[in-house]
């Protein structure tokens, strides 16, 4: 699994986020969808494959059938204005400083579901589309659903300084033929250049597949400065630790000729005096995918 609740706070943990984690407790964690115990694994910074968690859903568990929900949602249309979306998904960015404990509503990420039996949540009552939107603490979870679903990109989205009200408005792909002046706050995405970031104990600058190109060749690149000089160690540790895995899987990837790459969305500001560079400030406004990206034909 790609995510698990944690017991103490209710809030949804993504698993990249166990690198965050000075000392992480196997025992805090479970599935958000039955309850079941779940196990942090490969959380550890040697590790070669990408953290997760191991669980034994219960026989009813939703988060089993997420994977079958993604395949058809990377195909077709999913929601109506009938039944709404099929499934929970980020409807907000909300940034707290503080871990709570969650009470299950709307303004929260999930509710903690029963330990014991575990049945779908609302499939008896039929849960509204208000009950599906849920608050997410870092733009990975909202980035992933972008990429999930891009035939209901449609989905209410509301990110803090964003002058948008959906997935499709809120995403912004970084032009990848010429320098453009963004004037608009966006959470902007380009594929990752195979080159390793440039590391201060002030920065960390990473060059985006995107920029001024001469004959196709990229000779200014758009690059991605994050601001890290008064951060923890651990988070230096998250950021780059994920960056570094997602090039490496590009880098593999490439020799099977397939349409994934490393993405890198953030949420930040472009410099005004050099239009090649974006600068970001906090951890949770960064993150690096490893997919293919779907743009259907309308």
């Amino acid at each position: 699994m790609e995510s698990a609740i944690d017991m103490v706070t209710g809030e949804i943990i993504d698993a990249e986020q166990l690198w965050l984690i000075e000392s992480v407790d196997k025992e805090r964690y479970i599935c958000r969808g039955c309850g079941a115990k779940a196990v942090p694994a490969s959380f550890q910074p040697e590790n070669v494959v990408r953290p997760y968690f191991r669980s034994t859903h219960n026989a009813d568990c939703d988060v089993t059938g997420e994977a079958k929900l993604i395949v058809r949602g990377r195909q077709e249309k999913l929601g109506s204005k009938l039944t709404g979306f099929p499934a929970p998904y980020p409807s907000k960015l909300v940034l707290v400083d503080d871990r709570v404990v969650d009470d299950g509503g709307s303004g929260g990420e999930y509710p903690v579901p029963p330990r014991t039996r575990g049945g779908p949540r609302g499939r008896d009552s039929g849960p509204s589309d208000i009950q599906r939107k849920r608050s997410a603490g870092t733009i990975r979870p909202i980035s992933r659903t972008f990429i999930n679903y891009p035939y209901d990109r449609y989905l209410d989205l509301n990110v803090p300084g964003v002058d948008a009200k959906t997935y499709g408005q809120v995403f912004k792909k970084l032009k990848w033929d010429e320098l453009v002046s963004y004037t608009d706050k966006k959470i902007f995405y380009a594929a990752m250049r195979w080159s390793v970031p440039l590391r201060t104990d002030d920065y960390l600058e990473v060059s985006l597949d995107g920029g001024e190109r001469e004959a196709k060749k990229l000779v200014r690149p758009y690059r991605v400065r994050v601001a890290w000089g008064g951060w923890s160690k651990s988070k230096r540790t998250y950021v780059s630790n994920e960056l570094e895995v997602a090039r490496k899987d590009a880098i593999s990837e490439a020799e099977k000729k397939t349409n994934k790459k490393a993405y890198l969305f953030f949420l930040g500001r472009q410099d005004h005096d050099d239009l090649t560079l974006f600068h970001v400030t906090d951890h949770r406004l960064i993150c690096c995918l490893f997919d293919e990206i779907i743009w259907p034909k309308f």
